[in-house]
Order: C-alpha cells, then sequence, then structure tokens
C-alpha cells in the first residue's frame, strides 16, 4: 500500500472536505480549519494518491494548542494514523512555544490511543439541556446587558482571561468570528466596563450556548443568571424549542447554575485529553 504523509497545502481542501464529510472518526466542525492548509501544523495522510487521513492543532494566542481538526476513514488504523501524524504536529507546536495540546475526544473513539502516546485525562465535559421555559426570578442592579459592539471585542477576551485558565481562551480574533456568526451574542456592563458576556448560536430548531463568562471580580453576584435568562429568551423568540450547553463536570458553580435554570444532563460525557510539550 501506497502511504504518504506530508502537510496539507491549499490545493487540499475538497480532498480534505470530502474526508470530513464521509468520516465517522472525526471530530465535529467547531474551527475554521480551511484556513490554516498552510500550516505546518496541518498534516494529510494520503494512500493510493486520495487524502484518507487529516491531523491539525493550533493554539488561539494561548500556551494550550487544541486539535481543531481531527479525520481518517474506514480504513486506517488510528494508533497508526497517530503516529504518522502526531510526531510532526508536535514539533511545529514546539516551535510556536505551546506548552501543551489538548483533545476533545466527541465519541470516544481516539482515547485508548492517546493515552498510549503520552496524554492524560485533563477534564470531562458534560452536555446539559433545557427542555421546558421556566425561569427562576433574577436581579441585577447596575447591570446593563446589551449587544456585543466591536469596539467590546478587546475586553471580551480580557474577561476570558481572567475567568478561566488558559485552556478556554479565545483571542480576540476569535470573539470577533464569534460575533460576527453568532446568533446571540450579549454583554453585561457595569458603568462603562465589560465585565461579561454569553454567546451562542441556532441550530434550529435547537440551540446552543457556547459560552457564559463573569469576571472574576464581579462573580457571585447573579449576572451569569441573568445572561443566561437573556440568551434563553432571546433563542426562544428565534424559534427554538431546546437549548444545549456544555461545562466541566468538575465546575459544580456553573453546574448549580445551569440546574437551577431546569437544565439535564443529556448523552455521555467527552473526556478532553492533555499532553504536555
Amino acid at each position: 500500500m501506497d502511504i504518504k504523509v506530508r502537510r496539507a497545502c491549499p490545493a487540499d481542501w475538497q480532498a480534505v472536505e470530502e474526508l470530513v464529510h464521509r468520516a465517522r472518526r472525526k471530530l465535529p466542525r467547531l474551527w475554521w480549519w480551511e484556513e490554516h492548509l498552510a500550516d505546518d501544523s496541518f498534516i494529510v495522510i494520503e494512500c493510493e494518491g486520495a487524502v484518507t487521513g487529516a491531523l491539525l492543532a493550533c493554539p488561539d494566542e494561548s500556551p494550550v494548542a487544541w486539535v481543531r481538526l481531527a479525520a481518517l476513514g474506514n480504513g486506517l488504523d488510528i494508533g497508526a494514523w497517530l503516529d504518522w501524524t502526531l510526531s510532526p504536529v508536535l514539533d511545529e507546536l514546539r516551535r510556536r512555544e505551546a506548552q501543551s495540546l489538548s483533545w476533545m475526544d466527541y465519541g470516544g473513539w481516539a482515547g485508548p490511543n492517546l493515552q498510549h502516546r503520552g496524554f492524560r485525562r485533563l477534564t470531562d465535559v458534560v452536555t446539559l439541556a433545557k427542555f421546558d421555559r421556566a425561569l427562576p426570578h433574577t436581579s441585577g442592579a447596575g447591570v446593563r446587558l446589551r449587544p456585543v459592539a466591536d469596539a467590546d471585542i478587546p475586553a471580551v477576551a480580557a474577561v476570558d482571561r481572567a475567568a478561566f485558565t488558559p485552556h478556554w481562551w479565545n483571542s480576540e480574533d476569535t470573539v470577533r468570528r464569534r460575533a460576527a456568526s453568532s446568533s446571540c451574542f450579549v454583554v453585561a456592563q457595569v458603568a462603562n466596563s465589560v465585565i461579561g458576556y454569553a454567546e451562542g448560536e441556532l441550530r434550529l430548531p435547537a440551540a446552543h450556548l457556547n459560552r457564559i463568562a463573569v469576571h472574576p471580580a464581579h462573580q457571585r453576584l447573579g449576572i451569569g443568571a441573568l445572561l443566561l435568562r437573556d440568551a434563553l429568551l432571546s433563542f426562544w423568540r428565534s424559534g427554538a424549542n431546546q437549548v444545549t450547553l456544555n461545562t466541566q463536570t468538575n465546575n459544580l458553580s456553573s453546574q448549580r447554575l445551569y440546574v437551577s435554570f431546569g437544565f439535564e444532563p443529556v448523552g455521555s460525557d467527552t473526556t478532553v485529553w492533555e499532553r504536555q510539550l
């Protein structure tokens, strides 16, 4: 069998797109992988001249890089695919001075092979869903909620950096993209400062809340509840009849908020794996 491992190039777009469409073992399409086809951290595998595997990892202005695209055809062994693609990706991430590589193992198909290649379990992510329209009482004196503006982008990214570990930071560029494409993106403002935000997208007949973040100096004041209520009302007005979100299983404060709004666990937890570089 003629196997070739090489860096991706812009001409691979259609072949990778077709692979992602047909592959059963893949990550959900959550990143703009097309823009990275010339990156040294984007590796493809050709088998008999056809692209049968792809792996892309890159950081987002964070010391933590994430696997942004992973897909392999049915004929490829997962372990062999990782051995061929992972080494050049790790070399490039080290060159970029990334400190670790994280992998959200949707579907659980990669985990055992990742563990055998130096990855360790970082956390688990649970999906919660709300099916009814009941809302608890919320209050927040002095807090103004409004749609995000372009001038808010640096402040929103700063909230991320204050509220989360580097694993979950969004760069200003990513926040700007989210603001342009999201169905709901609202910020919480106190005086003249942005101190929190909520962002999500419609996937009718459902919607998914991608993130709620509140600056630590303003947490435990009900601002997260205000943002969650506002996002739910926005989704419902747009026709959603179910809203989902994700959170880490060890993030108990966020889970208490979501449960108080009637969210409940659905499906299986997703493991996040990490390898130090």
